[in-house]
């Protein structure tokens, strides 16, 4: 068995009751527990806590949503949005994963190798 290599466990963190008005770019894993207002980039996972919120574009290789996004949700690889996640916009993605309860008003673009 080939061990992988060690990669930080949290590359970002907005926690719970911070609000951020700006773009944020990242290189790892990122969690919003927080409210984003701007756009947020990054070439791993976001996770979005059910509290968390942002407002704006986000470009990410994997995301795990729990809370609310307004705006766009564009990701490279997959979009799980879990039982308590709420979309309102576009979200762009070769893979979806939508759990019962999660609730999406806009639309939804599943794009694998360029076409829809």
């Amino acid at each position: 068995m080939t061990e992988r290599p060690s990669r930080p466990a949290l590359a970002g963190l907005l926690g719970p009751g911070a609000h951020y008005v700006g773009s944020l770019v990242f290189q790892g894993k990122v969690r919003v527990e927080g409210t984003l207002n701007g756009s947020l980039r990054t070439d791993d996972l976001l996770e979005v806590g059910p509290d968390g919120r942002i407002d704006g574009e986000v470009e990410v290789a994997q995301a795990l949503i729990a809370g609310t996004i307004d705006g766009v949700l564009r990701a490279k690889e997959r979009v799980t949005l879990l039982e308590t996640a709420v979309i309102r916009g576009r979200v762009i993605t070769p893979w979806l994963d939508m759990r019962l309860g999660a609730r999406v008003k806009g639309e939804v673009v599943v794009e694998r190798g360029g076409k829809p």
